[in-house]
This record gives C-alpha cells, structure tokens and sequence, in this order.
C-alpha cells in the first residue's frame, strides 16, 4: 500500500482510510491513487465493521495530483485515472459496512467524488467543497455527477457542476451533501468515530441490507426494488437479531444486538 495511504482497523472493527499527503493537500498521485483501491480492499478483507475516510492535515482530499498529471496529456492516462479511482470508489459504495466520511478540511474537485461515494458524511465546520472540474476543462471523472445527482437533485447538482463554485459546510448540509457537522473545536475524525460507536450498537445485518437497498432505490425502478425489499425484509425475519429484538421489547430491556453479551454474561 502507497505510504501516502493510512489504513488501519481497531479493536471495535472500526477501519481507518487516511490520505496522507497535507504538503500536498491531499492530492493523488498514481500511487496514491493506487494505495487508495487497495485499501478499500483491505477493509473488505478485514470485515471491518464500519470505514472511516478522511484526510491528514488541513484538508479532506484535493483530487489528482495536477503536478504529476501536468505531465501526462495524453488520453491513456485519463484513461488510468477514470479506470483506477472509479473502480476504487465503486468498490467503496460496495462495501457492506457504513462508509463514513470525515471531512476534516477542503474537500476539492476528485475529493468531492469520493465524499459522494461514502455513505454519512460529516464535515468541520470550515471545511469548505468544490467540484472544480470544470475549471481544467474537464467532467467529474470518478463516477462523482451521477451520484451527486442522485443525492441532492439534477437541478442543484447542474450549478454545483457547471460553476465549479466554492461552498461552505453549512451549505453542504443545507443541500444534503453532508449529513453532520461537527461542533465548533470539536475534531472532524473523533466526531466521525462516536458516529461509528453509535452505528456498532445497531444490527449490522441489517445495516448492509439496507444500504444495499437504498443504493439500488436510486437505480432500479420502483417494482425492482420493491422485490429487492422483500427478500431482504424476508431473509432478516428470522435472524438472530430480529428474534433479540422482539424479545427485548416484550421484556422491556435494551436489545443485545451483533451476538454480543452483557459484561455479566461474559462472567458467567
């Protein structure tokens, strides 16, 4: 893995994707780029629980490197660039678990993709997004407008695209790109893993099927993902989760989700 690329998991299951270029932003280099597919697949293959993704420094993720790239003009690398990160963040929006994002700076041009490709996206308060594309006389390359469009409608995302403008984070919110915001001096990454505790205590069966689902509602068409809904609903009826929390509530007691047990159970 790229050693401008952080990953890590911790003992909750928690994983960590940090970029690790604040010299530089955060902008991708090849290997970077590369370091950063690789560690979406190490989340998978570790069966991380939650993904937490954010960037080191004072920004979130700047894009492609423009000072590498400059070098190259020719269509094959575009090629690589589309190819490498889109396969990257598709494999992010495949992932089972909730994909956090941890916005804790500037989120510009390819770094706003990728925060389309996460699932809850909380940012800092100064953080600041553009999807500035058009100002290198390019389209979003990394799958970003059409998940743009899904999440906040074709007419606002259109603006966003088209002027390349810089918003803040309170419009970000207002505008359904970002979920949370983090509190004033409250760090965006310690935010992001109290979100993630809170997403732990949760069935997390039922977490994977439902982003499954909801990924699908933007795509399929109404009867499709009506079907998709039922086999869900119908293959978690009688797991083990559903079976805790019926019984919890004729019991009056918080359920025990995810098999886990009470400390005084473990002692027994």
């Amino acid at each position: 893995m790229s050693r401008s690329i952080e990953f890590g998991v911790n003992a909750d299951g928690v994983a960590l994707l940090r970029v690790n270029r604040p010299a530089a932003r955060n902008a991708l280099t090849w290997s970077a780029q590369e370091g950063f597919a690789q560690a979406v697949a190490a989340a998978r293959a570790a069966d991380a629980r939650a993904l937490i993704v954010t960037g080191a420094g004072q920004a979130f993720v700047s894009g492609g490197d423009l000072k590498e790239l400059a070098n190259h003009p020719e269509a094959a690398a575009g090629e690589r660039l589309n190819r490498v990160m889109s396969a990257a963040l598709d494999a992010l929006v495949a992932l089972p678990c909730p994909v956090i994002a941890a916005v804790n700076g500037d989120a510009i041009g390819g770094g706003c993709e990728i925060l389309t490709a996460c699932d809850l996206r909380l940012a800092a308060p100064g953080a600041r997004f553009a999807f500035r594309q058009v100002h290198n006389g390019l389209t979003t390359g990394w799958g970003g407008a059409g998940r743009l469009v899904a999440l906040i409608g074709q007419s606002r995302a259109t603006e966003l695209l088209l002027t390349g403008r810089t918003f803040d984070a309170a419009e970000a919110q207002a505008l359904g790109l970002v979920h949370r915001l983090a509190a004033p001096g409250e760090n965006a990454l310690d935010a992001a893993y109290v979100w993630a505790a809170e997403l732990l205590r949760l069935p997390r069966r039922a977490l994977a099927a439902l982003k499954t689902l909801a990924h699908a509602a933007a795509h399929l068409p109404p009867a499709d993902t009506n079907r998709l809904e039922a086999q869900l609903f119908i293959n978690l009826w009688p797991s083990a989760d559903h079976i805790e929390a019926m019984a919890a509530f004729a019991q009056k007691r918080p359920p025990r989700f995810n098999g886990e047990t009470t400390p005084a159970e473990h002692q027994s």
